[in-house]
């Protein structure tokens, strides 16, 4: 007999059928122990054994326990993905966090709580921002974490700068009398108003200025010297009389006419060649020094003295000078040499104010 018939005549008989069935659960079993494996699934107090392929992930196998999965839970692995021996699953939990007044639900598992509002989206506290809690210290479940957001706002405005007037007092100048020696002049500031506010409210104002140009105090000079006053008041006779009644003058046997007579003081002045008059002309004799307030520059005038012993003729108001816009002297003529203006000394003079 050969040996193929007498194998399969072996695999006939109970003996061998029962070898074959052995060999086959052996071949079987050692198949299954090398592709499945038992796991532990741990959910808080809730525990669950799969058997599953080990080729399977960890969260398949978490589903196949029966057990599901939100965003924000976690798990924890004991032994690599290929075998996988117990899966714990840690569930998040909720903590309440206020930001700037705004209340907000952020989930976490673990980690601390600068972690935790990173991966919420939470902008960590800055500046002078504060928290309640330490940022480094670990999450637990209903902590409540509050953030004060602080914001500055600054608004900058140019203002002015007003000046003040300052009297003093001048002894040089006549009692009652005043006079402006130095202008009054605006200055500016630059005001800075600094508000806070605390998660949107106004908590703090502050105001600070810097003068970015200083004003110029007004100074107004005062009289107070009274023989100043005295003279001022002599000052006045320097016109003893003002004829405005308007007539002719004869000159040379020629009549011109004229619109008024001042009689007053007069004296009389020379300069150097050349030297030049308020108005701008050079001296010469038949220009004439005035008070211009009382007769313009360029009046034509004729003039002679009180007592007719002179005779200075014909002029025009061409200069001024500080006698006479004191008032002390009515007209100023000028001569060419110092002896004629000796000769002629201070005298009453009429001047003829000519049409």
């Amino acid at each position: 007999m050969s040996i193929m018939n007498k194998t399969a005549d072996f695999i006939r008989s109970r003996k061998g059928a029962s070898m074959l069935l052995a060999s086959a659960v052996l071949v079987g079993s050692i198949f299954i122990s090398s592709n499945l494996s038992v796991v532990k699934v741990v959910d808080g107090d809730r525990t669950s054994k799969v058997v599953t392929a080990k080729n399977r992930s960890s969260a398949e196998i978490i589903v196949q326990a029966g057990f599901a999965l939100s965003d924000n839970d976690a798990f924890s692995v004991n032994g690599s993905d290929n075998s996988v021996r117990e899966i714990e699953i840690i569930r998040a939990f909720d903590m309440k966090v206020i930001d700037g007044g705004e209340e907000k639900i952020v989930s976490a598992v673990s980690g601390t709580v600068a972690e935790a509002l990173e991966n919420a989206g939470i902008p960590l506290p800055q500046g002078e921002d504060t928290a309640n809690v330490d940022l480094e210290s670990e999450v637990d479940e209903g902590m409540v974490i509050k953030i004060d957001r602080v914001k500055y706002v600054k608004d900058t405005k140019t203002q002015v700068v007003k000046y003040s007037t300052v009297t003093k007092k001048d002894s040089t100048l006549a009692e009652g009398k005043t006079k402006v020696s130095v202008q009054g002049v605006n200055g500016e500031k630059r005001v800075t108003t600094t508000k806070k506010y605390v998660n949107g409210k106004l908590t703090d104002t502050k105001t600070t200025e810097k003068v970015t140009r200083k004003a110029v105090n007004k100074v107004v000079l005062k009289g107070t010297n009274k023989a100043q006053s005295a003279k001022k008041t002599s000052v006045k006779s320097a016109i003893s009389s003002v004829d405005t009644s308007g007539k002719t003058l004869t000159i040379n046997g020629k009549e011109v006419s004229y619109s008024r007579v001042l009689t007053g003081t007069g004296t009389a002045y020379t300069a150097r060649s050349g030297a030049l008059t308020s108005t701008g002309k050079t001296v010469k004799v038949g220009r004439v020094a005035v008070d211009p307030r009382k007769i313009p520059y360029g009046t034509r005038l004729y003039i002679v003295s009180a007592d007719g012993r002179y005779n200075y003729g014909y002029a025009v108001a061409a200069d001024t000078g500080g006698a006479l816009r004191s008032g002390r002297v009515l007209v100023d003529l000028f001569y060419n040499t110092e002896r004629e203006c000796n000769n002629f000394g201070r005298r009453q003079v009429k001047v003829y104010i000519l049409d």
